[in-house]
């Protein structure tokens, strides 16, 4: 395990690597084939879709070794100019009843096994609900003011209605701010760790954040989660992977049920200095730019 353990640990990761970058793909079901699109033909991480390469894929049910039966020129991974791009395409085989709707394949050795694995698998059920906001309110209040401040967001006050009885040095612009997911999983370094997705409004910006917390508090800041296809959160589905069951897991987002403007995939390293962005991917089936 340990690819999976060295990606998990590395803090080199604070913001989204190029596709394909460390043997790490999304996996979409297509035509009830399971693929690979290569989005950056060329690329030295083209010999990882290749035969006999194998993959370790995660899904919504567990995971589980694949190898790679076969590729192909397909469409349907991306599209430029607004037309679809013909891809090579890597068709994967291997226990899908195991793993359940794919999510994404880790490239791993032609003889790594799962036998005497210790990962742990957690399928996430959105926990969010009003005494959950109501302990985190005071921590994303300020989290959100600061981010402001530092410049993570660009507000146009011009259009703000400003909080004058504001603890605050100087006005602070109203601020909202709802969970629109929120789940517990064990994170090494954090008492009362749990997950969660946030949507802040401020004047004409809407922005969303994947968070982590750690009881009433806040660890770290946010990482970004666009909307390039408008997914709304509650489309998203999430699981946790933990490589080595020692508190350094991995978190994915991804739509099981195919919107009408393409799948998402989203992957997160979580950590005690808050989360990271490693993917974001969409299969785009209507030819609009995607991520």
């Amino acid at each position: 395990m340990a690819v999976l353990i060295s990606l998990a640990c590395s803090a080199a990761l604070a913001a989204p690597e190029s596709y394909g970058a460390k043997g790490i793909y999304p996996v979409y079901e297509s035509g009830g084939q399971w693929l690979i699109f290569d989005k950056n033909p060329g690329s030295r991480q083209s010999a990882w879709l290749s035969i006999p390469q194998r993959y370790l894929v995660i899904g919504s049910n567990g995971s589980g070794i694949f190898w790679i039966a076969r590729d192909s020129a397909s469409y349907g991974g991306a599209c430029r100019q607004s037309q679809p791009l013909s891809l090579r395409t890597a068709l994967l085989k291997g226990p899908r009843s195991l793993v359940g709707h794919p999510i994404i394949g880790i490239h791993v050795p032609l003889g790594f096994s799962l036998k005497g694995s210790r990962a742990v698998f957690r399928a996430l059920n959105n926990a969010a609900s009003d005494p959950v906001y109501q302990g985190l309110y005071p921590a994303l209040d300020a989290k959100t003011v600061e981010e402001i401040k530092q410049g993570l967001v660009s507000v146009d006050f011009s259009t703000a209605v400003f909080d004058q009885s504001s603890t605050y040095s100087g006005p602070k612009p109203q601020i909202q701010t709802v969970i629109d997911f929120a789940a517990k999983i064990p994170v090494n370094g954090l008492m009362k760790s749990s997950v969660l997705v946030t949507e802040s409004t401020v004047a004409n910006k809407t922005w969303r954040c994947l968070r982590e917390a750690d009881g009433s508090s806040l660890a770290g800041g946010c990482a970004m989660m666009p909307r390039k296809l408008m997914a709304e959160t509650d489309l998203l589905q999430f699981v946790s992977y933990d490589p080595a069951g020692d508190g350094h897991p991995f978190l994915f987002a991804y739509t099981k049920q195919t919107p009408l403007w393409g799948n998402e995939r989203w992957g997160f390293i979580l950590g005690p200095d808050g989360p990271r962005v490693f993917l974001m991917d969409a299969m785009d089936i209507r030819c609009r730019e995607g991520f």
